[in-house]
């Protein structure tokens, strides 16, 4: 009858072991399942804003090409542009999310991709100043070219911006006790925001 009587409590305490794990899981899992949603929202929010990037260093050299600019600042304008596309292949921010950069730890990182956008809303900045814009905007050569440009540029303040509330979200999802007491982003790295300067000029609009 003892044995019975184990076998009984026993069968109760895995029967509860079971019901308390169905219920954590069940509670746990659209928690996990908002986590790696977060997760692909920044990775699409980080898609947009490299093509934005990409669309960006194109427009500024659609723009020197246009042959109006001053040599010297046209000179300057195209290095960086120039540099700015072929850092295209790099990731905007390496935070490993993306995953493992092709070529492993040797491939460059995402803080020269960084440094360079940066260089080229700096030098736009410098270069296009009110003087030059006036002149561009009434030259016909150079007029489309410049409306262009600003477009990108707008767009790539906007898609960064979008960016970084979205690794915000992430973050918070994150940030619950039940989330890293058990681990529910799994391996998966904490984004980080897109630390770099895409200030537009003043006063230019999409």
């Amino acid at each position: 009858v003892s044995m019975g009587q184990d076998v009984v409590v026993a069968l109760g305490i895995a029967l509860v072991v079971v019901l308390v794990l169905t219920l954590a899981l069940t509670a746990l899992w659209p928690r996990a399942v908002r986590i790696d949603r977060a997760h692909l929202a920044v990775l699409a929010a980080r898609r947009t804003l490299e093509a934005q990037l990409d669309r960006r260093a194109a427009a500024t050299r659609s723009l020197v090409a246009t042959g109006v600019l001053d040599p010297s600042a046209a000179v300057l304008l195209a290095d960086v542009a120039h540099r700015a596309a072929d850092g295209a292949v790099e990731p905007v921010v390496d935070d490993g999310l993306d995953g493992p950069r092709p070529g492993g730890d040797d491939a460059p990182t995402g803080a020269s991709r960084t440094l360079t956008e940066s260089e080229l809303s700096r030098t736009l900045r410098a270069v296009l100043d009110t003087e030059v814009r006036d002149d561009l905007a009434a030259d016909p050569r150079s007029r489309a070219a410049l409306g262009e440009l600003d477009s990108a540029w707008y767009r790539v303040e906007v898609a960064r911006r979008f960016h970084d509330t979205r690794v915000v979200q992430a973050r918070q999802a994150r940030a619950g006790w039940a989330a890293r007491t058990f681990h529910l982003a799994g391996r998966a790295p904490v984004p980080r925001t897109a630390d770099m300067d895409t200030d537009h000029v003043e006063g230019a609009g999409a």
